[in-house]
């Protein structure tokens, strides 16, 4: 049985035909996917998901660092769509998050953290009062998770080192690193520091320029690792042109198994037990 851990059939791209890909999902043996997003639109729809099919869905809730840097001046909570001040903000994606936590409609929280990359790529100015913000934001849900000894997973990229600061006070927490984009030191960095710790890899892992992952994954201990697909997006090098779903994550299985000289039920195995410890289910 596989498990895709962080996917987006909630996403506008997914969305409309969620059902179908689910089925390939399916068909392939998979057992297991978790619906993931970062504001309050598309967390509604994989509540949705999770609803409908309870035995294959389940869904996550949280807010991106991208919050911060695509909405400099207003933040607008979608609960209300009403235009908000930062402290308000910041109380409503708390009493959003919590919640949802104690009526048991999500299994984590997902994906909070610091991206510093974003800005770069798109030639925006990596303020000072933004990367505070960014903080704020991934401090509040990292204490929404301790109140309720709740999973967290981050996204974390060109910020390892602040990352990492701030996860210092949460370190008994189960903290799972979405989309590893950095080193085998950072690994071994991490491991040390979380004891509760695990990394997920993706397609990114297969593309041509991304030694640091393969190395990473070589070096993460197979108790650590998850695998995942982050469709639509990152689609694997073998079929780049094509939309990215649920069902590739047979493909990431394989690479993965061939890179730790694993077969692939060993593999498989392994990443089952890895998924059922980290969410608690």
């Amino acid at each position: 049985m596989l498990y895709d851990a962080h996917t987006h059939l909630n996403s506008p791209e997914l969305f409309p035909k969620y059902e179908e890909l689910l089925e390939n999902f399916l068909k392939v043996n998979w057992k297991i996917l978790v619906n993931v997003w970062v504001d309050y639109e598309r967390t509604q729809r994989a509540l949705e998901i999770a609803k409908k099919y309870p035995a294959y869905c389940l869904a996550t809730a949280g807010f991106h660092p991208s919050e911060v840097i695509f909405k400099e001046k207003n933040w607008k909570f979608l609960f209300n769509m009403e235009y908000l001040n930062w402290t308000d903000y910041l109380t409503e994606v708390e009493k959003y998050i919590s919640n949802l936590i104690e009526t048991q409609q999500i299994v984590a929280i997902w994906e909070c953290g610091l991206d510093y990359h974003y800005t770069e790529k798109n030639k925006e100015p990596l303020t000072e009062t933004t990367k505070e913000k960014q903080k704020e934001l991934f401090i509040l849900q990292c204490e929404i998770a301790k109140k309720y000894d709740f999973p967290l997973i981050i996204h974390s990229r060109d910020a390892f080192k602040d990352t990492i600061e701030i996860l210092k006070n949460f370190n008994n927490l189960k903290i799972y690193f979405h989309c590893w984009w950095y080193w085998p030191e950072e690994i071994k960095q991490a491991i040390e520091l979380f004891p509760n710790l695990k990394v997920w890899f993706d397609w990114n892992i297969t593309y041509k320029k991304a030694d640091n992952l393969r190395q990473s994954a070589i070096t993460c201990p197979l108790d650590k690792i998850l695998l995942e697909t982050d469709a639509p997006y990152l689609t694997p090098q073998i079929i780049r042109k094509e939309q990215n779903q649920p069902a590739n994550v047979k493909y990431v299985y394989e690479f993965v198994a061939q890179l730790k000289n694993l077969s692939l039920i060993e593999l498989e195995l392994a990443i089952e037990e890895n998924f059922f410890n980290f969410y608690w289910i």
